[in-house]
């Protein structure tokens, strides 16, 4: 299994936290949950919420910030929990080494969400068509 299918898979289901153990937000497609980081009005996935990785002026979402996926001289960046396990570490940094974890660039991360909604909206849509 691929990482961009191990994140459909999980669609929903992972989580993203810092490591001070600030709640990240749920990986989902979903743009209208608020825990979503999908969501681009919600405090997880907006570009000015607080607990955002894409906000560029916080500290989980800083190109400077102590918990940033985006700031690559971060030792501590956000991670990906599923079934209790860090998964994957967030990180623009590629040869971060932290316990074997493998690392995912946060473009990635979102653009598979982004990704993962336009499949789905695509096979709806298809679906709907396909019944009149």
């Amino acid at each position: 299994m691929t990482i961009l299918e191990f994140l459909v898979a999980i669609n929903g289901i992972g989580q993203l936290w810092a490591a001070d153990r600030q709640f990240l937000g749920v990986l989902s497609n979903n743009q209208y949950d608020m825990n979503s980081i999908s969501n681009p009005y919600g405090n997880y996935g907006g570009k000015y919420g607080s607990y955002s990785i894409f906000n560029p002026y916080g500290n989980y979402g800083s190109k400077c910030g102590n918990y940033s996926p985006y700031n690559i001289y971060c030792s501590t960046p956000p991670f990906i929990i599923y079934q209790e396990q860090i998964v994957l570490v967030v990180s623009k940094n590629a040869n971060l080494q932290i316990n074997g974890v493998q690392v995912l660039d946060p473009d990635l991360l979102i653009s598979a969400y982004i990704q993962a909604d336009n499949s789905l909206n695509f096979f709806w849509t298809d679906a709907i068509q396909r019944m009149f």
